[in-house]
């Protein structure tokens, strides 16, 4: 094989290795960037039923419908619970911008549950805060104030809240739990969602916690659009609803090996020789691709004698001798015409030697 032979073949390996390495890159790379968030839910915000991250609520939402009661998740407004039987579970709600609610809103959570649903606000976990000195319309409407232990952080728990409830009747309090009945319905707020979270379930699971957070529902709705998670009809919504993901990492990876494909091939290089001699033409040849281009086969002949007569001049006996024997034989065979004015010249020395010198 020689040298040449093993440096073209080390050369193709290391392609091939090159175009390989960034295949499974890419692979990876979309894996990373497009499928494992969706897979992990990693793209929805803390405490989202859709996360199976620690910081999720993806395995409460499994662990009720193994339970036997019916899940599902709500991506768009509800404006009342239909069935005395729902319960709507709100998530990860910030404790501090929900006291400040309009007295609008909390007329719409009371007509959510006129029906005999089940209104379920589980807060987020927040330590020390400034309490606000005015009065807030949760405060009139409801008789409900929250507050916040003034505790130094570090002796806090890394999970535990600062939240704490003061109400008056009709509220009753039990734990972090605190619970109203609102006609038929009832609206349940919670201090800390903390245990309700994949992590929280896993360190220490709290049964009763949940049943008293679910009562006597047969239903449980995890309301997804206060995440800002809506139905819009998009791509991801459809992967996400069909688990379409292994099919995209599949389309991602022949999409990789086009590529590389198209940018590798399997035969070696080809060896390139710089001492190998260029053929060219020489003016013979030129002249003779000129005239076929140029004059067509049956003139050849008359150009030819009539670019000779312009060289000859006064010499017209020689001419006439030429120009008889061209029309004698030149339309049956042009050859021998050629030859026959080739003969007149050579017998004529002074002819012939005009007809060099042109």
């Amino acid at each position: 094989m020689g040298w040449r032979g093993f440096g073209i073949m080390q050369t193709a390996n290391g392609t091939w290795l090159a175009a390989t390495v960034l295949g499974i890159a890419l692979i990876w790379g979309l894996d990373q960037v497009a499928l494992a968030p969706l897979e992990t839910g990693e793209v929805y915000p803390p405490y989202s039923s859709l996360r199976s991250d620690p910081q999720g609520a993806k395995v409460l939402y499994e662990s009720l419908d193994a339970a036997g009661l019916a899940v599902e998740r709500l991506y768009k407004q509800r404006t009342v619970l239909e069935h005395p039987g729902d319960a709507l579970l709100v998530l990860g709600v910030d404790p501090i911008g929900w006291s400040a609610v309009k007295a609008k809103t909390l007329e719409e959570y009371e007509k959510l549950v006129e029906r005999g649903g089940r209104l379920v606000i589980a807060f987020l976990p927040v330590r020390r805060t400034t309490m606000s000195l005015e009065k807030l319309p949760v405060e009139e409407r409801w008789n409900l104030r929250l507050r916040y232990r003034r505790t130094d952080a570090s002796s806090v728990p890394r999970h535990e809240t600062g939240l704490y409830f003061e109400t008056g009747p009709p509220w009753r309090i039990e734990g972090r739990i605190a619970e109203r009945s609102f006609g038929t319905g009832t609206i349940v707020l919670v201090t800390d969602c903390f245990p309700l979270s994949n992590q929280g379930l896993r360190d220490a699971r709290d049964v009763g916690l949940i049943a008293k957070l679910v009562g006597p529902s047969h239903r449980v709705i995890f309301d997804e659009n206060h995440f800002g998670v809506s139905e819009s009809g998009s791509v991801t919504k459809l992967m996400r609803k069909y688990r379409l993901e292994g099919a995209v990492a599949v389309l991602a990876l022949v999409a990789a090996l086009f590529v590389w494909r198209s940018a590798s091939s399997f035969l070696p290089p080809r060896e390139s020789s710089t001492t190998a001699a260029v053929a060219g033409r020489d003016t013979l040849d030129g002249m003779t691709s000129l005239l076929h281009r140029g004059v067509l086969e049956k003139n050849l002949l008359d150009v030819c004698f009539a670019e000779w007569s312009k060289s000859e001049g006064r010499q017209v006996t020689r001419i006439e001798r030429v120009e008889e024997e061209i029309r004698r034989l030149g339309k049956q065979d042009p050859v021998a015409a050629y030859r026959a004015a080739n003969g007149v010249l050579k017998q004529a020395p002074g002819l012939r030697r005009a007809m060099e010198n042109k």
